[in-house]
């Protein structure tokens, strides 16, 4: 079967970092002694234009000078006329390229080609003089300058009457030189050549049209994202295609794999065969960041730095061709995830983020100790990926039997997943042979095509164990055992109903025909079914910690905690997710820790706290609506901020009407109306000056009574003498106009976590 070339989007990470430098197409060069930077970038452009194609071993040499030869053909390639070269290879023009000479069709096309009109016609390339060319004496800056020059369209009127000043003066105006960093006589290496050559691309020609445009039919595809190189053609026939965010083509130029390229945004220039010609990098910047925290509405954070994104943002993925709005994908961008941000001056133009998905058929189930040969055919003979777990950097000795592998190109990493499901066989379309989808507690799982020849052995209603890619795919199919029992944990959200958490940050929605699991609603469990209609649950079990939770270095104990890490607080009767940047810097003690996970290769990837973080509750000024129906004695609460009145609960809990405090909603309904959890008033402290108020490393705290807070990221404000609240939309905006209304605040702080919850101007 051809090989298919995964497109796994799991981005690799490392959490906490405050900013890795990663630039955008950090894959490498397709050319082996150009590994990065900006000459990778040039002379894989060329490589996808076809205009270089290396000096052999697929190396590029890129300190080695030019002959004037060489650079003529590069010239005719890059002008799109390379399939005219027969036609000129039958005759002579200079006397010193005959029929001998491996480059006489370029040299005499490249003659033949004239710029201008009339009696201000000029000829692409001239000779030396009396009828010679010299075709194999190295080529200086001027001479080739002023050969794109004219293959830009510029007369000699245009250029001026003195060279090569004149015309090295028209190439410094227009761009053509910026970054070569070679002298007008200096012989110029191969290296220097690809940035002319990518500079000319983007020069306007002599008639005012940057060149590119003038490339291929149609208009150029402009802010176009390239997500991967080396995958399957839409009909599947091909597997040399190019993945953009605006389709997948294949190039012009045979075998071209333009890795440095990937995750480039730029124009993307068709022929009318729908052929990638060239592919033109814009000025936008690219820097990859990993996620502190889960991506929020209107920004994500990476360390101690904020990026404000649009909601009408495109955020792209490896495995679509169309992107969609941050606003619809933000929830999907876990804490952990890395993605690319794409700035046009100081603003967020764009986002590549993966979802983790892998929209290749292939993956490799490992069966016993694995080797970088193991994945060969996965990901095509790379060698040097990275190899990410749960969103944690591992060594290939991490992997243990039955885990699932896929490669994400983009990234050059290998993407592991330990996610089984042990579960009944329930039913499989279109067949039980050659599943497409299998149906299993109410969920239809899309199965890769590596899959096939382990599920072929089991036949409907036997009891299996599904092995899971990090995005929720079916790789593989097992006979149930104690070694391959069910690893998938999640959350009941109903009497029928689970939410499983998967390994990319995502969540997949099952659900029962039958049974009852209303008495674990809320609670985290280990999610199996050993009977069809059912839903199996056990509560993730509770261990003594083996020491502090430090979230700064990532460790509990002498555990490593994954970055992809799932942490819950249990609140009264809710347990509810809570965020690593909502913990703080303080290590939480062993004794405030309920219970925690650790996955197949030792790191831990769950941990249950007590609260400790008050980030549960939702603030506001606590309103009393009266005592319920149906329930004597249990009074009403709502509370009120700037999103209005909140959802009206049920509590036995006393609490002053009108005073400043959160409440948390629990599992269950008194007569149709929800119940309170729990509920917490909060402390107010007075005197507070807006000079009080200081940011660090990206986090807002006030120093105030002696003591220094922090103050939540989703805080409210309020005006006192008006009784209304701040209106912005996000808790940073609300707190800079409450400074600006007043120089004298009041906080309010939690009783838990201790932080600003509520800023009232007085």
């Amino acid at each position: 079967m051809r090989i298919k070339r995964v497109l796994s989007a799991l981005l690799a990470l490392v959490l906490l970092a405050a900013l890795a430098a990663v630039p955008a197409g950090a894959v490498g060069s397709s050319f082996s002694d150009v590994p990065e930077g900006e000459t990778a970038v040039n002379a894989d452009v060329l490589r996808l234009m076809g205009v270089v194609d290396g000096v052999g071993n697929n190396q590029f040499n890129p300190n080695a000078s030019l002959t004037r030869a060489e650079f003529c053909t590069m010239v005719v390639k890059f002008m799109g006329k390379g399939d005219q070269v027969p036609l000129h290879a039958t005759r002579t023009i200079f006397t010193d390229v005959t029929a001998s000479h491996w480059a006489l069709g370029y040299v005499n096309l490249a003659a033949s080609l004239t710029v201008g009109a009339d009696d201000n016609k000029s000829s692409i390339i001239t000779g030396v003089g009396d009828g010679r060319f010299e075709p194999d004496s190295k080529i200086s800056m001027a001479q080739a300058a002023t050969i794109l020059i004219r293959v830009l369209e510029y007369t000699s009127q245009q250029a001026g009457a003195v060279w090569p000043e004149s015309y090295m003066n028209l190439a410094q105006s227009i761009g053509l030189t910026d970054e070569v960093g070679a002298g007008t006589y200096d012989n110029i290496t191969r290296a220097q050549a690809a940035q002319l050559f990518a500079n000319a691309l983007r020069c306007k020609t002599g008639g005012g049209t940057e060149y590119y445009k003038t490339l291929g039919t149609g208009t150029p595809q402009e802010g176009t994202v390239l997500l991967a190189v080396g995958v399957a053609s839409d009909d599947g026939s091909e597997d040399q295609a190019i993945r953009t965010s605006n389709g997948t083509y294949l190039p012009q130029a045979i075998g071209a794999r333009p890795t440095a390229l990937q995750g480039r945004r730029g124009a993307l220039v068709l022929n009318d065969k729908k052929e990638i010609v060239t592919f033109v990098p814009d000025d936008s910047t690219a820097i990859t960041i990993t996620l502190t925290g889960d991506a929020q509405p209107t920004y994500v954070r990476a360390g101690g730095t904020q990026y404000t994104i649009s909601s009408s943002t495109t955020v792209y993925t490896a495995d679509k061709a169309e992107g969609d709005t941050y606003l619809n994908v933000y929830g999907t961008l876990k804490s952990g995830t890395q993605v690319t941000l794409f700035s046009e001056r100081g603003k967020i133009v764009a986002v590549y983020a993966g979802g983790g998905t892998s929209s290749s058929t292939d993956a490799v189930v490992v069966m016993g100790k694995p080797s970088a040969a193991t994945f060969h055919q996965l990901t095509g003979g790379v060698t040097d990926f990275t190899i990410q777990k749960n969103r944690q950097s591992i060594s290939l000795s991490d992997i243990q039997p039955y885990d699932v592998v896929t490669y994400d190109q983009m990234t050059n990493t290998l993407v592991v997943s330990d996610l089984r499901l042990a579960c009944i066989y329930e039913d499989a379309s279109p067949n039980a042979r050659a599943p497409e989808k299998i149906h299993v507690m109410g969920y239809d799982f899309e199965v890769l095509e590596s899959a096939w020849d382990s599920i072929g052995q089991f036949s409907l209603g036997s009891s299996v164990t599904l092995l899971l890619t990090a995005d929720g795919k079916v790789a593989g199919m097992a006979q149930g055992s104690a070694q391959l029992r069910s690893t998938a944990v999640g959350v009941v959200t109903g009497g029928t109903s689970a939410r499983m958490f998967l390994p990319n940050g995502g969540t997949i929605d099952l659900s029962a025909d039958k049974g009852d699991l209303s008495k674990w609603i809320d609670n985290l469990v280990i999610l199996s079914s050993g009977a069809r209609g059912y839903i199996h649950t056990s509560l993730l079990p509770s261990s003594a910690a083996p020491g502090a939770f430090d979230a700064g270095s990532m460790k509990l104990g002498n555990y490593t905690v994954s970055t992809g890490v799932r942490i819950f607080e249990q609140v009264g009767s809710a347990m509810v997710a809570v965020d690593l940047t909502g913990l703080g810097s303080e290590p939480i003690p062993a004794d405030s820790i309920q219970a925690y996970r650790r996955n197949t290769s030792g790191m831990v990837d769950y941990i249950v706290l007590d609260a400790v973080t008050g980030d549960a509750y939702t603030y506001g000024l606590l309103r009393e609506g009266g005592v319920s129906s149906g329930e004597e004695g249990n009074r009403t609460i709502s509370v009120e901020n700037h999103s209005g009145s909140g959802t009206t609960l049920a509590t036995g809990y006393v609490f002053k009407n009108g005073a400043f405090g959160g409440v948390v909603q629990g599992y269950g309904e008194v007569n149709g109306m929800g119940r309170v959890a729990s509920i917490v008033e909060l402390k107010e402290i007075q005197n507070v000056k807006p000079s009080d108020i200081f940011v660090s490393q990206g986090v807002t705290y006030i120093n105030a009574g002696g003591k220094t807070y922090r103050v939540a990221d989703d805080v409210e404000c309020y005006k006192w003498a008006t009784k209304e609240w701040f209106k912005q939309e996000k808790g940073e905006d609300r707190l800079a106009a409450c400074k600006a209304f007043s120089g004298n605040l009041s906080i309010y702080v939690d009783p838990i976590g201790e932080k600003v919850r509520v800023v009232v101007a007085r």
